[in-house]
């Protein structure tokens, strides 16, 4: 593959992940809630998060309720569990609170990182070596990665494309099973075998990606509104 079909391949790629978030509500839900309750340290306010969603706040509750494990509870939303599921996947520490991160997947981390407001750690192990994995994420970017190796796995567009508009458990269970770290990229070779038409990117290359910054400039200014 010359490098511009490679660079005309990637930048469809990427296109084609920004549309299918963008046509799934609840990737917006999630990263507002993520943003503003901090990975459930601390209620957000409904009427937050309905401008974060632009929805009204009937349907805001209706999209949190088929998608998330929150709840409202005097116009706050309270996410208790923001990761439910069978087994821990990877482990978020915000400071000292930890969450367990039990569905989702690794790309998820760095939309959080775009639109968050305090740094955090995600401690994992490479899906093939077993090899442990830490990743300090920074606002908008990460302050250490170990291995220096490490990427992050992406399935294939049309793989994507089969999910567009699911629910969150129906995405969980076709994608974000399928979207791990893994310790380097010669350790991801069994998977991009599996999974032809996949990326895989290191930790920079991850925010390079067009999607993440889009949020980041689209979301974050909404969580983190400049003081009037």
């Amino acid at each position: 593959m010359t490098q511009r079909t490679h660079a005309s391949e990637l930048a469809d790629f990427d296109q084609g992940w920004l549309e299918v978030l963008e046509q799934t509500p609840f990737a917006r839900l999630v990263l507002a809630l993520a943003g503003l309750t901090r990975f459930g340290q601390r209620p957000a306010p409904l009427h937050r998060l309905a401008t974060v969603l632009d929805r009204p706040a009937e349907e805001t509750v209706a999209l949190l309720e088929e998608n998330t494990t929150a709840r409202i509870e005097d116009g706050l939303a309270h996410w208790d569990d923001p990761f439910p599921g069978d087994r821990v996947r990877r482990t978020i520490y915000v400071g000292d609170y930890e969450v367990a991160m039990k569905s989702g997947c690794a790309p998820d981390l760095f939309f959080f990182a775009a639109v968050l407001d305090v740094p955090f750690r995600v401690e994992d192990t490479c899906a093939t070596t077993g090899t442990p994995i830490r990743v300090d994420f920074v606002p908008n970017g990460y302050q250490r990665v170990d291995p220096p190796e490490t990427v992050t796995a992406l399935v294939p567009l049309g793989q994507l494309r089969e999910v567009s508009g699911a629910s969150y458990e129906q995405i969980n269970a076709s994608v974000c099973t399928h979207q791990p770290f893994f310790a380097s990229a010669e350790a991801a070779q069994g998977w991009l075998a599996d999974h032809p038409g996949g990326h895989v990117f290191t930790v920079a290359e991850m925010f390079q990606r067009p999607w993440i910054a889009y949020y980041r400039d689209e979301v974050g200014p909404l969580i983190h509104p400049e003081p009037s």
